[in-house]
């Protein structure tokens, strides 16, 4: 294997260990503190909600790791709490032949209305 295709790999791989967050919705304060629900019928609180979020990972990264990401975004958001309502799998394409899983969790990121 040469040397460019060699970091490209290696690029690629990096690329796909980090967990990353794409967000749409409104940005508030910044908050300190995230609850986390996984049914909407648990929540105790009145809320609305903020926006939407995807976190993607790939080349084995945990769920656990993308869900703390979701966590550090909302608090940059002003989220009160998010609300976990997917999670999946989803091919990406990595080259001209070959392509690898990556991980997906959906949220909602909500604002307490009380």
């Amino acid at each position: 294997m040469d040397m460019k295709r060699l970091l490209l790999l290696g690029l690629v791989l990096a690329t796909l260990a980090c967990a990353e967050v794409r967000y749409v919705g409104e940005t508030y304060t910044p908050t300190t503190q995230v609850d986390v629900y996984f049914d909407e019928k648990s929540i105790e609180h009145e809320f609305t909600i903020i926006g939407r979020a995807i976190g993607t990972g790939g080349f084995g990264l945990s769920t656990d790791k993308i869900q703390k990401k979701l966590v550090e975004e909302a608090k940059q958001r002003g989220a009160d709490a998010i609300l976990i309502t997917g999670v999946g799998k989803d091919s990406v394409p990595i080259g001209e032949n070959s392509s690898t899983d990556e991980t997906q969790i959906s949220a909602s990121f909500l604002k307490y209305d009380d």
